[in-house]
């Protein structure tokens, strides 16, 4: 008898806590309206994508591979763009 108590206790807890929906703390909006809104990127991120389309033309000119290629160019380029 005890047992089904404490089931049915916990079932009801659990189903309390999931019909819930999350709120995000920073404006009381659900979690589903946050992800429609666009997530800002960082001056950081950026440059690894302006880097990483300029790692692309230059593979295709200079028709190098592998990734010490690849570190030593986007380490060039982050510099350069950093101090432009």
């Amino acid at each position: 008898m005890m047992r089904r108590i404490v089931t049915a206790t916990l079932a009801t807890a659990f189903l309390a806590v999931a019909v819930v929906p999350p709120v995000s703390a920073q404006e009381g909006k659900p979690a589903s309206a946050r992800q429609d809104e666009p997530k800002q990127i960082t001056a950081q991120q950026q440059k690894m994508k302006d880097c990483a389309a300029k790692w692309k033309d230059e593979k295709a000119k200079t028709n190098v591979k592998g990734r010490e290629a690849y570190s030593k160019f986007m380490s060039g380029c982050l510099k350069t763009d950093a101090a432009g």
